[in-house]
C-alpha cells in the first residue's frame, strides 16, 4: 500500500549546485527542483510538472529517489490510470515522472534501470480528440468590428492572422515586424514553444493592421521594444511597459462578448485554433501548417484533420423528415 509522506522541510538547490552529482541520500524534493531548474524549461511545463512530481513522490512515500522500486512505479501508474484524470492528464503525469527519473539517474539520484521506468510508467493508449472551440468567418468580422483601438485590431490580427500564441505574440518587439526581399510581411517569433526561433509570414491586410498600430504609438518598423504596449496604471512599474499574457486573455474576453459571440468559450488559443483550420481548409499542407504554428510535432497539428473531415461528414447526414 501506498502511503501518505509527512511533510519535509528542504532548501531549493541552486543554479550552481545542480550541476553536481546527486548523492543517493539527497531528499526527493531537492531533486525534484533541480530537475525543473535544469531540464524544464517551458513555465507552463515547470508548474505541470512540479505538481505531478509532487503527488506521485508524496503518494508513493519514499525519502528519497534511491529508495523507489519498479513496484512503487507500477503501483503509482494504476493509481493515475484509475483516476478521473483526462487521458492527456494521465499522460502528462507519467511522462513528468519518466522525465525526472531519466534525469535523476543521469545525475547519480537512483540505479532503476530505464527499461524498468518505461514499463512501469507506460503511457496507457487512448485516442483522445479534443473538442476545439473556434471562430465561423461571421464571428472572426464581428470581432473585428468590436474592436475600436488600433492596438485590439493589430491583437486580432496577429492571433488570428499568424496564429501566435499570447506569450508569443506579447513576446514581440517592433523589430520583429520585418519585410522579406519581395516587400511581404513576416513575423520573427523570438523563442517560442520550446524555445525555437520561427518566422511566421503574414498577409497583406495584417500587416496594415500592425502598421496602422505602429504608426497610431508614434512608431516605425524595426522599433526596439515591445510591440504591444500595455496601457493599465501599472505599467509604470512594469519593465518595458509590455503587454501580458493575461491582458491579452482579458482583452479577448471583452471583445468577443461586445461582439455578441455566445455559448462559445472563446479565449487567445482559440483564435490560434482557427488560425490553424482556416490554414487547412484553403489548402494548405499539413508540414506547412505545423511549421507555421511552431508545433514541435507533425501529429499536432494532424489532430486538426479530425475536425476538417467533419464537414464531409455532415454533407451526408439527412436532415429531420419534417425538414425536407
Amino acid at each position: 500500500m501506498i502511503d501518505a509522506m509527512s511533510e519535509i522541510t528542504v532548501m531549493v538547490p541552486t543554479a550552481r549546485a545542480i550541476i553536481q552529482p546527486l548523492a543517493h541520500e539527497t531528499l526527493w524534493p531537492v531533486v525534484v527542483e533541480a530537475f525543473l531548474a535544469a531540464a524544464v524549461d517551458a513555465d507552463h511545463t515547470r508548474r505541470a510538472y512540479r505538481r505531478h512530481l509532487h503527488d506521485a513522490l508524496t503518494r508513493i512515500g519514499r525519502p528519497t529517489v534511491r529508495d523507489l522500486t519498479g513496484a512503487d512505479l507500477a503501483a503509482w501508474r494504476g493509481f493515475v490510470v484509475a483516476s478521473r484524470l483526462s487521458p492527456s492528464s494521465q499522460a502528462q503525469a507519467l511522462a513528468a515522472v519518466r522525465s525526472f527519473l531519466a534525469w535523476a539517474g543521469s545525475m547519480g539520484a537512483h540505479h532503476l534501470p530505464g527499461d524498468t521506468v518505461r514499463v512501469a510508467l507506460r503511457t496507457p493508449r487512448a485516442t483522445v480528440q479534443k473538442p476545439y472551440q473556434v471562430l465561423t468567418d461571421a464571428e472572426v468580422r464581428a470581432l473585428f468590428t468590436a474592436a475600436t483601438s488600433p492596438r485590439d485590431r493589430a491583437l486580432l490580427a496577429v492571433l488570428l492572422g499568424a496564429g501566435l500564441r499570447a506569450a508569443e505574440c506579447v513576446g514581440l518587439d517592433g523589430r520583429d515586424v520585418r519585410e522579406d526581399g519581395d516587400g511581404g510581411t513576416y513575423l520573427h517569433v523570438r523563442q517560442g514553444k520550446g524555445r525555437k526561433d520561427r518566422s511566421v509570414p503574414v498577409q497583406d491586410d495584417v500587416a496594415r493592421y500592425l502598421r496602422t498600430y505602429l504608426a497610431d504609438t508614434g512608431r516605425l518598423l524595426g522599433y526596439v521594444g515591445p510591440l504591444f504596449l500595455a496601457h493599465d496604471r501599472a505599467v509604470r512599474g512594469r519593465e518595458g511597459k509590455r503587454l501580458s499574457a493575461r491582458a491579452v486573455g482579458y482583452r479577448v474576453q471583452r471583445l468577443v462578448g461586445e461582439a455578441g459571440i455566445v455559448a462559445k468559450q472563446i479565449s487567445p488559443h482559440s483564435l490560434r485554433h482557427t488560425y490553424a483550420l482556416r490554414a487547412l481548409k484553403r489548402g494548405g499542407n499539413v508540414i506547412a501548417v505545423s511549421k507555421l504554428l511552431g508545433h514541435a510535432s507533425i501529429a499536432t497539428t494532424q489532430r486538426y484533420l479530425d475536425h476538417l473531415g467533419l464537414a464531409e461528414l455532415r454533407a451526408v447526414v439527412p436532415l429531420l423528415p419534417m425538414l425536407e
